[in-house]
């Protein structure tokens, strides 16, 4: 941490779930941190994250376990801890000199958002990831002084009362990723990066394998890059040995920039971070989204991004039968380059690249201004 730099405000972030949530805010936070705006995070006690943002720099303050689930007993339990999670964040906001609390979906966000609303003088911010409003978005708009969406096209469908407080920020990326000098590969065919996230890692590589038992004529025109997880990594290089088809096949989840700026298509779940970094490096993909009952955003995520020109999509096998599924995904894979121009400044316009930017400069307008 640059000791030089001076404090002038505190923001608390809260709200981090998952893995899309904590990027996105890793990378806000370090930028907001260059202004003089340090960052507070806020998680529920065994956060796999603390560790992360500890490493950085960052405190972090541990709070009561909020259920995460949207099942029924989970929301009873979320209404019987509420008040007493309302006074411990009313607390941590008052002891650390807290000017504004930034919320990035997860209901761990709802007790410190309440919190905020009771405090004079403290800012209520909402970012909202994927192309869908999240729940904790929609319950707390009335009470938010900015919301920040990723896409101009979210602004269509709110009212106008929510759409005067709303700021097109795109979604901050990990400078890591940006900065990433490319892997050295050396072949003559088209490269595809095949990511499979750390969620239904199983799936995808099951796709893959599919995929080119039935069109095995794919793996003349590309080179194959990997990514899969430690429990399937030796038998995804078997089958890649075993058929004498040239790839990479590794683990490289934290930061994939070096191996997705030499992609010339991507095969991936549509997470909101795995979006962001592919539209900021403007790489075409397909996207191949889980079912709704698995992740609520995915679908919606990936719908956007055909629609708007800047990939495609293939949905989950039990939305469309397995023939057709390898048919689609083989046409997009060999078609993609017909497209490649538009899709590519598609993905220039949205500058995500310089969302971070973007993001920090309305914070710190706020926070200067005091007004909404």
């Amino acid at each position: 941490m640059d000791s030089s730099i001076e404090t002038r405000y505190m923001l608390l972030m809260t709200g981090i779930n998952t893995r899309e949530q904590q990027k996105a805010a890793l990378s806000l936070a370090t930028t907001l941190r260059l202004r003089g705006i340090m960052s507070i995070f806020a998680l529920a006690q065994g956060s796999i994250f603390a560790k992360i943002f500890n490493e950085r720099g960052y405190e972090v303050v541990n709070t009561s376990n909020f259920p995460q689930s949207k099942d029924l007993f989970s929301k009873i339990v979320r209404a019987l801890k509420m008040q007493s999670c309302v006074q411990e964040a009313t607390k941590i906001l008052k002891v650390k000199g807290i000017n504004a609390v930034l919320s990035f979906g997860g209901f761990t966000a709802y007790p410190f958002l309440e919190a905020a609303s009771k405090i004079n003088g403290i800012k209520i911010m909402l970012f909202e990831g994927n192309f869908e409003i999240s729940k904790c978005g929609e319950d707390f708009m009335k009470k938010a002084d900015r919301i920040y969406f990723p896409f101009e096209a979210m602004q269509e469908n709110i009212d106008y009362e929510f759409y005067k407080k709303s700021f097109v920020s795109g979604i901050p990326v990990d400078r890591e990723v940006l900065k990433a000098e490319p892997a050295e590969i050396q072949t003559k065919k088209r490269k595809l990066v095949v990511l499979t996230c750390k969620k239904e890692t199983k799936e995808i590589n099951a796709t893959i394998r599919e995929l080119i038992n039935k069109y095995p004529e794919i793996t003349r025109d590309f080179y194959i890059i990997h990514e899969t997880g430690d429990r399937e990594i030796a038998a995804i290089n078997k089958y890649y040995e075993a058929h004498k088809i040239e790839s990479t096949c590794e683990m490289f989840f934290d930061n994939r920039g070096s191996y997705c700026k030499l992609a010339d298509i991507v095969i991936a779940r549509p997470n909101s971070d795995i979006i962001a970094e592919l539209i900021a490096l403007k790489k075409p993909a397909v996207y191949l989204p889980l079912p709704k009952n698995k992740d609520y955003f995915q679908k919606q995520n990936a719908v956007f991004m055909a629609k708007k020109s800047m990939g495609y999509i293939v949905e989950d096998a039990k939305s469309v039968n397995s023939a057709v599924r390898m048919r689609k995904l083989y046409q997009f894979l060999n078609s993609y380059v017909k497209n490649e121009d538009n899709m590519k400044r598609n993905m220039a316009e949205l500058d995500f690249e310089n969302s971070a930017n973007r993001m920090a400069d309305d914070i710190e307008k706020i926070l200067k201004s005091g007004k909404k």
